[in-house]
């Protein structure tokens, strides 16, 4: 390597000893081309961070290094793979959470390559490496690794003297570590295809498996046996038992004597439904659990006794699974899978492939508990066939014969309706006129039955509206539909003159948008859009100038016509009575009127397919829309 020259940073001060430097030897050159070539054959990710560890490492003459992928949930970097360290040493910072003041850390949040010469730089910088760097005096550098623009995580390296880095040595490293990027991306994108291959592979076998045989606990010792190794170091299956148990029926490992392991750590710690347990968890709340990386510092974080920690620690759960088994919108047990090592966590892909697993798994489970019920089911069925088929044409005739009494109570009620007010216009004419005349005739000797009459005339007026209002009513619902198509621009034009002569010292800005030609009653529907618009004038009284806007919708199947208005407003949570005959939302000295108007509306909407409703806040105005179907074009 190159000598620094006289003068360059890290010779002045105490003269630190720097290692030499010197151009790229050749034996630099044959350990570069030895690593290219190693790289380029490399299969997996796993072999290419062996080869940059193993030969990319010592061709540069670091003393150590690692490499650190980024998690699958995008929140750490995890040891890949390293050389020259201990386990010992290399534990701690086996994951290394992005949000950590490392070296690593901020060359991958930064995107760019970290020379850190001297010791006391490092401490400085980096307080969380005191502990670590108490007996090394040399260099560090930190080398993301990208491809292009995508971080795949840290290439790592420990010099363990002193050194300057020139411009040769950094291009190697960045090299380096570029090549190493490159290598992952290709054999990751490799590895996926692969994976993507054994899993569709999985899957067939699986389901052959799963179609092949009714017995219950041959069908899932089978899935579980294909399950290991080629998707975890563990698999286990939990059915409920009927005393509130889940009992592994399964379990599955290479190593017989852990097998035997777990079944007398569950035999002792029997997983009750009703628990915090994981497993217990996911089968009462239908819910998947991923827990990629299990350290034992997380073990010894649990409230458990130490030998129940020790324990589980033997068992060695260092990445989990767990999701439920379905069938039929049910929970019918849960599926577990473990790895061993932190080399290969689960992520993701691989707990969306288990959810697959499981879920015909529970279709497994559900077949099987149903095959028993299945002769005496098909038995049942026949025999009582016959007597639903006769229980059917019954309850068709009777709904037949319901539907004819319905139909004539209901004629018989609207002619009553439309007789009964009709004939209450003549007497309560008769009260109005008399009471006229006695008023004019009381109204300068006895002022008090003056006032009486008026009420009176008053309570004849309001009674003669509510007359009008079931006759209009009755009417809307018994007279037949005469279907054409209806202009409704020409309607509301009608209806805004009408209400312009009605109301002449009213302040109104109308706010019309074009409307459709629908498909119905033109009758009918003037009346309709006559009582919201009348509506929507009363309701605006007490605003100085009255907005009201009328405009459409149109959708596929539908046109909604909607009436709004700057007024009083309602309270939204009584608004379905406004629909109904009578209801009122005001009080009457407050705004007059008799509640029939808008049942009318709804009447006579629902007679034309389509529906009403209504949206509003006290003191924010209101809007009504209502629907028509679409004529076929």
């Amino acid at each position: 390597m190159l000598e620094p020259p006289p003068g360059t940073p890290g010779q002045s001060g105490e003269g630190l000893p720097m290692d030499s430097a010197s151009t790229l030897s050749a034996d630099h050159l044959q350990g570069w081309w030895q690593l290219t070539q190693a790289l380029s054959r490399a299969e997996t990710p796993q072999h290419v961070t062996d080869v940059v560890v193993q030969e990319g490492i010592n061709a540069m003459g670091a003393g150590a290094g690692s490499i650190l992928l980024l998690s699958h949930d995008g929140t750490a970097l995890n040891m890949a793979a390293f050389s020259g360290y201990t386990r010992e040493q290399v534990e701690p910072w086996r994951v290394l959470p992005l949000d950590q003041a490392t070296p690593a850390t901020e060359a991958f949040h930064q995107c760019q390559a970290l020379f850190i010469e001297t010791k006391q730089q490092i401490l400085l910088d980096y307080p969380l490496l005191q502990g670590a760097q108490h007996q090394f005096s040399g260099s560090l550098v930190a080398l993301p690794l990208m491809v292009q623009d995508h971080r795949l995580g840290v290439l790592s390296l420990r010099f363990d003297m002193q050194r300057l880095f020139p411009a040769t040595d950094r291009l190697y490293l960045l090299s380096l570590a570029s090549q190493c990027a490159q290598a992952l991306q290709r054999t990751t994108s490799l590895q996926e295809a692969q994976i993507l291959n054994d899993r569709l592979s999985f899957l067939a076998e699986a389901s052959e498996i799963l179609s092949s045989s009714l017995d219950l606990a041959v069908t899932l010792d089978s899935i579980a046996q294909l399950a290991v190794p080629r998707l975890g170091d563990w698999c286990a299956i939990y059915l409920p038992t009927p005393d509130g148990l889940l009992d592994p029926v399964t379990v599955v490992h290479q190593d017989p004597a852990m097998v035997d392991l777990l079944r007398q750590f569950i035999a002792r710690n029997p997983i009750e439904i009703a628990s915090d347990n994981g497993t217990a968890r996911v089968f009462v709340m239908d819910e998947p659990e991923l827990v990629p990386v299990i350290t034992d510092e997380m073990y010894d974080a649990i409230p458990q006794p130490e030998d129940w920690k020790a324990e589980v620690k033997r068992l060695q759960l260092r990445s989990v699974i767990t999701v439920p088994m379905r069938s039929r919108g049910r929970v019918v047990g849960v599926l577990g899978m473990a790895r061993t090592s932190l080399e290969r966590v689960y992520g993701p892909a691989d707990l969306t492939f288990a959810l697959e697993v499981a879920g015909r798994s529970g279709a497994a489970v559900e077949n099987a508990s149903l095959y028993g019920q299945a002769q005496q089911e098909l038995l049942r069925r026949t025999q009582t066939q016959h007597e639903l088929d006769a229980a059917l044409s019954l309850l068709e005739e009777r709904v037949k014969e319901r539907t004819h009494e319905l139909e004539q109570v209901n004629g018989e009620l609207e002619a009553f309706a439309y007789s009964a007010s009709h004939d209450l216009r003549t007497p309560i004419r008769h009260i109005t006129s008399f009471a006229q005349l006695l008023n004019r005739h009381l109204q300068a000797t006895d002022p008090r039955a003056s006032r009486l009459l008026e009420q009176i005339q008053q309570a004849s007026a309001r009674l003669t509206a509510t007359v009008d209002g079931i006759l209009s009513l009755s009417r809307s619902s018994r007279l037949p539909l005469q279907p054409e198509a209806v202009d409704l621009n020409v309607l509301v034009r009608d209806v805004v003159r009408g209400l312009y002569a009605t109301h002449p010292d009213r302040a109104i800005d109308w706010q019309l948008s074009p409307l459709p030609v629908v498909q119905g009653d033109a009758a009918l529907l003037q009346l309709a859009l006559q009582n919201l618009l009348d509506n929507a004038v009363k309701y605006t009284r007490l605003q100085p100038e009255a907005v009201i806007q009328v405009s459409a919708q149109q959708r596929t199947d539908e046109d909604i016509i909607t009436v709004r208005d700057n007024g009083v407003g309602f309270d939204a949570e009584y608004g379905h009575k406004l629909f109904e005959a009578f209801q009122r939302l005001h009080h009457p000295a407050d705004f007059e009127g008799t509640g029939i108007g808008l049942a009318n509306v709804r009447r006579i909407v629902g007679r034309h397919g389509g529906r009403v409703w209504a949206e509003s806040l006290p003191g924010q105005g209101a809007c009504f829309s209502l629907s028509l179907p679409r004529a076929p074009e």
